[in-house]
């Protein structure tokens, strides 16, 4: 069922029923066959014998009656199968809903007025002295990436141009807390275009190189964020160096949330494959970026 029902392919589905019934059903006759001490062959010696009741009882008893019996708990064990992932489906649809709409209600009761906050931004921008450009550039910086979650991903997609445009803001903004000891690299960026993507998708992996990556005072620790497009091939990839002994949280949510989004959102064309070194780690997303695409 899994393979042919759900997959729309009824003949084929139809006709392996039709050969489990038959070869349950003959197996049941030959075992009854055996059971008896008779065989097939010996159909018209025992016919002569018992004209009377072997017909009968062979053709309506033993050959009906084994067949219709597979056929009848095959198609009951279909039937009850179908049901039960019916409402396996709805659950999983309900669940679902439920937590968009708490999603919904949380978000609702989190966002401050946005028209508030750019004029708080604006009044600040200005107490800033002019000569200080270095805080006027970070606090516009900033006010771009607000703007970016409060208005543009308001959509289910986002132009990827959109998306890494705003990961450069924060990696820029994250670059001003490193000192010299800190080297951040970031390629491709501007290299992937013509396709849209989830908004949010690839920040959690930036931000977790930031928050894990090695705070070593002796060598250089490095964040390095690679991006690559070949035909509807999207990969991103970050490395991050981290500290001997390093664990990764047991508790942390950041890639189970993105392998739930990556599966609800690109179920079937992604890989999501994490590696931790001896000093490093890895982790590279593959997109199929047609999934993007309106249906």
């Amino acid at each position: 069922m899994p393979k042919f029902i759900y997959h729309q392919k009824y003949s084929r589905f139809i006709l392996s029923f039709i050969l489990l019934v038959l070869f349950a059903g003959s197996v049941i006759i030959l075992s009854q066959m055996k059971l008896l001490g008779q065989s097939l062959l010996s159909y018209r010696e025992n016919l002569a014998k018992h004209p009377e009741h072997y017909f009968y009882w062979f053709w309506a008893d033993l050959i009906f009656g084994s067949y219709f019996m597979v056929f009848f708990i095959s198609l009951t064990g279909a039937g009850v199968r179908l049901a039960f992932d019916k409402l396996k489906e709805s659950a999983k649809v309900q669940r679902l809903e439920s937590e968009k709409i708490t999603a919904e209600l949380q978000l609702l009761k989190e966002q401050i007025n946005p028209h508030f906050l750019f004029n708080a931004l604006n009044t600040i921008y200005y107490k800033i002295d002019r000569n200080n450009a270095a805080a006027r550039d970070i606090l516009q910086r900033f006010s771009g990436m607000l703007r970016y979650q409060l208005y543009e991903c308001n959509n289910p997609w986002v132009d990827i141009k959109s998306e890494f445009a705003f990961i450069k803001s924060y990696i820029e903004l994250q670059k001003e807390r490193l000192n010299e000891n800190y080297k951040v690299s970031y390629q491709g960026f501007n290299e992937a275009t013509g396709f849209e993507i989830a908004p949010f998708l690839l920040l959690p992996l930036v931000e977790n190189c930031f928050k894990h990556v090695s705070d070593s005072a002796e060598k250089e620790n490095t964040i390095t964020l690679t991006c690559s497009q070949s035909g509807n091939t999207f990969q991103f990839e970050t490395i991050n160096t981290i500290n001997p002994g390093y664990q990764k949280s047991e508790n942390g949510i950041g890639l189970e949330n993105i392998r739930k989004r990556l599966q609800l959102l690109y179920a079937g064309r992604h890989e999501l494959n994490v590696c931790q070194a001896e000093d490093s780690f890895t982790v590279n997303l593959k997109i199929d970026n047609r999934v993007t695409e309106k249906a």
